[in-house]
């Protein structure tokens, strides 16, 4: 009897389980659109979905419930500002699954997970340039495009010579000091 199997274990532990469905509605929130194999998209969904009935709600209740599942600060706050927004007229159904047929190595069917309603081309790499870099692109000065980067190597030889000369101006003030203190005990005699 099939009692109590609720979850699509998916040949995998709990905890490698989570971390899948985590990274392809990671993916899915900021492609939109993502292909992957029948059983996986379909068990993304039902987490998408959760986690879009969330983002409408738009508190900070719903923000760190969101961070549970997406651990990314500037995503949460993607999701909850546009995609609640686009979706609050819809009361389910935000995301869809279009078969593509077995894959040729295995076999296995592959389907497209997808937002129901999708942004323009220009805002999606927008937004994987920002998830990415951290930052947006073009708040970059030019005077840092200019700049050549160090290397870890570089740094790592600035730090060793900025930590010398600190070095030996301590010890050097260490001497002065020992010497005035001399002088100090001659005169005294």
């Amino acid at each position: 009897m099939r009692h109590g199997n609720r979850v699509k274990k998916l040949g995998r532990k709990k905890e490698h389980r989570h971390a899948l469905l985590r990274n392809l509605c990671r993916s899915l929130f900021i492609f939109e659109r993502i292909r992957t194999t029948l059983p996986k998209a379909k068990e993304a969904r039902k987490l998408a979905e959760h986690l879009i009935e969330f983002a409408k709600k738009n508190d900070l209740a719903a923000r760190r419930t969101i961070y549970r599942f997406i651990p990314d600060h500037k995503l949460v706050n993607i999701i909850c500002d546009e995609f609640g927004q686009r979706f609050t007229d819809r009361q389910g159904g935000y995301t869809r699954i279009y078969r593509l047929g077995p894959r040729l190595g295995d076999g296995a069917e592959m389907a497209i997970l997808e937002l129901v309603e999708q942004s323009d081309a220009a805002a999606i790499d927008l937004r994987r340039k920002l998830i990415e870099r951290r930052r947006l692109p073009e708040t970059e000065s030019k005077k840092e495009k200019g700049k050549k980067s160090k290397t870890k190597k570089e740094k790592k030889s600035d730090e060793a010579a900025t930590r010398k000369k600190k070095s030996k101006e301590t010890s050097v003030e260490k001497g002065k000091k020992a010497k005035k203190q001399e002088k100090k005990q001659k005169e005294k005699r």
